[in-house]
């Protein structure tokens, strides 16, 4: 088989897969579980311990394997921008904020997750604001029908008179989900909105749907698939605009290490 044709008839494959894994294990539930329970109840203790073990550990790794696929779909498909922290200014003599913001907005691409946009103020100050594009998906299963959003922004003042920057970021989570079953439909819905810094932090929800039922709208487009992947990681915008205000010579009021774990 060629090289094309490989690549052709692996996604396939693995939808494949998916699907009638999915669906093995789904209904082989209603019977290797209520086994392994009868065996416990009629004495053979050890021998229902080991079904249903043996049960947990293949859900297990099923669940690792989707995981893993949503997270190789995501890295695949996402752009990020690459700053090199290389100075070019000192903080005794930094950029001007206009090459700065000139140098920020410039990092703007079709392909990135996120938009950068800056306004002046009328005392000279800027407002850089680090906007997520779109993070939303929705999937439908047998039973389940659900939607999860994300929604993140970052704002970073500058002060060109002391060539200083401060910034805050605001994230948001949408989910709601329905289930139906035997005693009739469930709902619910959250929403979660959180106004500060973040360190580290990492978002996503990875769904697999029925018959290619997933539907996820990110970074300006949308796709159908089997299964879907949604996430926001603010450090991807982050890291590449404050390192290069770093690189300008720009700092943080207060610049020490405790207050640089929240610019990754």
């Amino acid at each position: 088989m060629s090289e094309a044709g490989a690549q052709t008839s692996s996604p396939a494959g693995a939808n494949r897969f998916a699907v009638i894994s999915r669906r093995v294990i789904f209904f082989s539930a209603y019977v290797i579980i209520p086994l392994g329970v009868w065996a416990i109840l009629s004495g053979r203790v050890a021998l229902g311990v080991t079904i249903i073990a043996a049960f947990f550990v293949v859900v297990v790794a099923r669940v690792v394997w989707m995981v893993r696929r949503g997270a190789l779909a995501l890295a695949e498909r996402r752009e990020v921008a690459e700053v090199v922290d290389v100075a070019v200014a000192t903080p005794g003599a930094p950029s001007s904020v206009d090459r700065v913001v000139g140098e920020l907005l410039a990092l703007n691409s079709d392909g990135l997750p996120y938009l950068l946009e800056a306004q002046r103020g009328t005392d000279g100050r800027v407002r850089l604001e680090v906007r997520w594009k779109s993070e939303e998906m929705r999937w439908q299963t047998l039973f389940v029908r659900g939607k999860v959003a994300y929604a993140w922004r970052m704002e970073v003042d500058l002060d060109p008179e002391r060539s200083r920057y401060t910034f805050v970021e605001y994230s948001g989570t949408a989910d709601s989900r329905t289930v139906v079953g035997p005693g009739g439909a469930s709902s619910r819905a959250s929403w979660k909105w959180h106004r500060g810094k973040t360190s580290g932090r990492l978002n996503m929800t990875i769904a697999e749907g029925a018959d290619g039922q997933v539907h996820v709208a990110s970074s300006g487009e949308t796709r159908t698939s089997w299964e879907g992947a949604v996430s926001i990681r603010p450090s991807d915008a982050k890291v590449p605009v404050l390192t290069l205000l770093r690189n300008h010579g720009w700092r943080p009021r207060f610049d020490w290490f405790g207050a640089r774990l929240f610019e990754k």
